[in-house]
């Protein structure tokens, strides 16, 4: 279990570390994320600039707090600002999809992809990877080197995927296979 924490961590890290650095990457990354909670929040444009700055905060909070070795309290909290947050971005982004908006989460700064399933699926297994991690937590820490480096090299991989994985969806998206309408066939 401790292993699996450590991969979680460093999954989690990976992804938020990208979130932030990519909203804050320029006025125009951030002004466009702005843009996103508003409309995903339906937020008037000063309080859906302190949302969004709340937002970053808490993800850089929480991924410090999960990069620090010790002591276990500060992991377990970082875990669950993490977890709390996917939460509420799922929410958000559910009941924008409800209300018939495609809005761009902007998740990872850039991206334009409409909010959709594809994000929703990305943050509940996130939400798993926080409670995972949380869980392990408890457990202590691993000592055996190899499985440390395994470990954290699991969760490196997976936080790059997880970072890119609308941009690869997007490339292949006109390669998958389209279900034939009903009827047919």
């Amino acid at each position: 279990m401790e292993l699996a924490a450590v991969s979680c961590r460093t999954l989690l890290v990976v992804v938020f570390a990208v979130a932030v650095v990519s909203k804050l990457s320029s006025a125009e990354s951030f002004s466009a994320f702005v843009r996103s909670v508003r409309e995903l929040a339906g937020l008037s444009p000063s309080r859906g600039r302190a949302a969004a700055r709340l937002v970053v905060g808490a993800e850089a909070a929480g991924a410090v707090l999960l990069m620090l070795p010790r002591p276990r309290p500060l992991t377990m909290a970082g875990f669950v600002l993490l977890g709390c947050l996917l939460g509420a971005f799922t929410i958000a982004m559910a009941a924008s999809l409800r209300r018939g908006l495609r809005v761009p989460c902007r998740c990872f700064g850039a991206s334009t992809s409409s909010a959709g399933a594809l994000p929703l699926v990305r943050n509940g297994l996130l939400i798993v990877a926080a409670v995972t991690g949380a869980a392990g937590t408890f457990h202590g820490v691993p000592t055996a080197p190899g499985g440390l480096a395994v470990a954290a090299g699991t969760g490196l991989v997976l936080g790059a995927v997880v970072t890119v994985f609308d941009d690869i969806y997007e490339v292949l998206r006109d390669f998958l296979p389209v279900a034939a309408p009903k009827g047919h066939g």
